[in-house]
């Protein structure tokens, strides 16, 4: 039997898919790091699609930009993952990720219930992932402070940890 999809159009595919996400997260991410520029985050419309949220001024205690690594331990695989932080007064933090993996990147914000802890918030929630690799229902559980934001994350397919630590503006 014929593959449907011949190995140049995959490859055509493949190559076009990381430029289609990750111009919102650029954009956000260069925002973010203007000085007197606003805190640009990703969230959620009322439709669930990604739109970018302006607040007037970043939290003074916590860095907005974030870069490290995540880490697949179910597959021991993993890649560059940056994030916008933007913890808010209602108990949510709206994060903005931006995940690389074997030369694809990802961009997808995440609402996470935060509670503060000292100095530290304890982060918690789920996302469902809307991906055709590696999507669905993930949770998280991690800490998000002044130098380290660390958590851990899980769904039907992967399990798996990350660690980032906050980027200074140019």
């Amino acid at each position: 039997m014929r593959p449907f999809f011949s190995p140049l159009a995959l490859l055509l595919v493949a190559s076009a898919l990381p430029s289609c996400v990750s111009p919102k997260f650029d954009r956000a991410w260069k925002g973010a790091a203007a000085p007197g520029a606003s805190n640009a985050v990703g969230v959620h419309d009322s439709a669930g699609a990604p739109r970018l949220r302006r607040q007037a001024a970043p939290q003074p205690s916590l860095p907005t930009r974030w870069q490290g690594r995540w880490h697949s331990d179910r597959h021991n695989a993993g890649g560059r993952l940056r994030a916008l932080v933007q913890p808010l007064t209602d108990g949510q933090a709206e994060i903005f990720f931006e995940a690389g993996w074997h030369g694809f990147t990802t961009a997808y914000p995440v609402a996470l219930s935060a509670r503060r802890k000292g100095k530290a918030y304890q982060l918690s929630g789920e996302h469902n992932l809307k991906s055709c690799v590696g999507g669905g229902v993930y949770s998280y559980t991690g800490s998000l402070q002044a130098d380290q934001f660390s958590a851990n994350y899980h769904s039907k397919y992967d399990t798996g940890t990350f660690l980032l630590i906050p980027v200074s503006s140019p």
